[in-house]
């Protein structure tokens, strides 16, 4: 059985960095997942800049790639969303991301292992 998020789920570069914008935009801006978001959101963006200039050998194998790993993450942020929780590997994140002594690079820094 899928879940609403899980038929929404982006299935290209274009739609994760419409999602993780939106999701950024959302959040305030010292909020842990926010630091996180944007971090990644950079990432996605270069990502997307160079699958379209032919700076990989297979592009849609890179694309593929590029969007089963931000669903990982964009899971989690549903999960938290609905009031589950996320995988192991995620709940740092979202436990401490108002915490106020960690510092906003390690939130920068933060990945799932899963």
């Amino acid at each position: 059985m899928t879940t609403s998020a899980e038929r929404l789920a982006p299935r290209t570069v274009e739609g994760v960095v419409a999602r993780m914008r939106a999701l950024g935009a959302a959040l305030p801006p010292r909020d842990g997942v926010a630091v996180f978001n944007r971090v990644y959101l950079a990432v996605t963006e270069e990502v997307g800049r160079r699958i379209g200039d032919g700076s990989f050998q297979d592009p849609a194998a890179t694309e593929d790639l590029d969007v089963r790993f931000a669903a990982r993450y964009l899971a989690a942020v549903d999960a938290v969303a609905a009031g589950r929780r996320p995988p192991a590997c995620w709940r740092p994140l979202f436990q401490l991301r108002r915490h106020p002594a960690v510092r906003p690079l390690q939130f920068a820094l933060a990945r799932c292992g899963n």
